[in-house]
């Protein structure tokens, strides 16, 4: 994993654990505690889904691109070897 997946991976934990935590001290009945977790997760698993496909999109973009440099390079070589 990249720096910038292990960075992303340690904010998205960071603030599930402070979701958490805030709604656990938060006064609330069971119920409603229970209700608020399972909308929070449900959230946050829709921000990770989001960020893991905003990442591999640009990952893919990247791959492509390096691809595409790769092979105009080579094209370039084997014209300059054509005499």
């Amino acid at each position: 994993m990249n720096t910038v997946g292990k960075v992303a991976l340690g904010v998205l934990s960071g603030v599930a654990v402070g979701v958490v935590a805030g709604i656990l001290i938060a006064p609330s009945s069971g119920k409603k505690t229970r209700r608020k977790l399972m909308g929070k997760s449900k959230e946050l698993t829709d921000r990770v889904s989001e960020t893991y496909d905003g990442m591999k999109k640009a990952y893919n973009k990247k791959l492509d691109s390096l691809a595409g440099n790769g092979k105009t390079g080579i094209d370039s070589i084997k014209e300059s070897m054509k005499v």
